[in-house]
């Protein structure tokens, strides 16, 4: 994860000629304003991640934090490197041990944490506190949609957390409002999830109340190993892949000297070889547009004859 580094003004020297020369380069839209007196550079800003600018957020703020301020939720998870749909928000999110009400400022939110035990580690460049990785996916679990904390939740049991250590953590959370939404989301998470956007399907295939798909399965032949599918339906034959485009659109994600055209044809072979096979009635394929509108994936789950019903979890997403 690349470094934003952040440049100090206004105060930073006796003169003040660093802070106005700052301003104006802001003004020219050379560099971005985080926060009074605090400064990255345009060009790099563009180039970061969603991640990494969040944490330049963090610590561009960190010197007018109080000392016992936690970073937590959104700004943990960027810290801890956990999945998020988009851009972070813009507010640098802590929990105060002091509030016992949350409070909203221009730059920070800060959430209510009197009487709660705070799990803790700390932040590698300057030892502020923030939530431990289990503690940060059970706060997202609780205050955010499914289709946000399943993928966190999701990262985190591959990275070993287990299911009994975010159970703790929601118990120790305390958290009454939307917890049967938390416990929902800690029933759905699932290590072997291949990617964020296959967290996101296996939620809406919850949405419209399809059976819990095996995850990750792999399918053998004559010839060796085909693979191993996103979603597997044993009950009714049916392999459903999830297709994310970054597999084809991003180099990174291919094997070395392989196009994209080559990745089409790879795959194209690989599903003729999952239709022969004995145990697959029926391949399907969903994507984004599917995921987001319940619909379209019926329709899908319905030509493949994978049977829906009302959904078991109906509170907001």
């Amino acid at each position: 994860m690349a470094r934003l580094e952040i440049l100090v003004g206004g105060g930073a020297d006796e003169t003040g000629r660093r802070g106005r020369a700052h301003r104006e380069r802001a003004l020219r839209g050379e560099l971005v304003r985080l926060a009074p007196g605090r400064f990255v550079v345009a060009d790099e800003w563009r180039r970061a991640t969603p991640g990494e600018r969040h944490i330049a957020r963090v610590k561009a703020l960190h010197d007018r934090l109080a000392p016992w301020l936690v970073v937590s939720h959104a700004s943990a998870a960027a810290l801890h490197g956990l999945p998020w749909p988009g851009e972070f928000p813009v507010t640098v999110e802590v929990i105060d041990p002091l509030r016992a009400t949350g409070q909203s400022l221009r730059s920070v939110h800060k959430r209510a944490g009197l009487g709660r035990t705070l799990r803790t580690s700390s932040m590698v460049a300057n030892g502020r506190a923030l939530t431990d990785l289990a503690s940060t996916v059970v706060d997202l679990a609780v205050s955010c949609p499914l289709r946000t904390s399943v993928p966190a939740v999701d990262q985190a049991l591959a990275r070993g957390c287990s299911p009994e250590e975010l159970c703790t953590a929601l118990d120790s959370s305390a958290a009454v409002q939307f917890r049967a939404r938390a416990e929902r989301a800690l029933v759905l998470g699932d290590g072997r999830s291949g990617s964020p956007g296959e967290s996101v399907a296996r939620v809406a295939l919850d949405e419209v109340g399809a059976p819990p798909p095996v995850l990750q399965h792999e399918f053998r032949d004559g010839s060796g190993t085909i693979g191993f599918v996103d979603f597997w339906f044993p009950d009714q034959g049916v392999v459903l892949e999830f297709d994310g485009r970054v597999k084809y659109a991003d180099a990174a994600m291919r094997a070395a000297g392989m196009t994209a055209a080559d990745v089409l044809v790879a795959e194209k072979r690989r599903e003729d070889r999952l239709r022969r096979h004995p145990d697959i009635r029926a391949v399907g394929r969903i994507g984004v547009a599917e995921t987001d509108d319940t619909d379209q994936l019926r329709a899908v789950l319905r030509s493949l004859g994978v049977p829906t019903a009302r959904a078991r979890f109906t509170t907001v997403r």
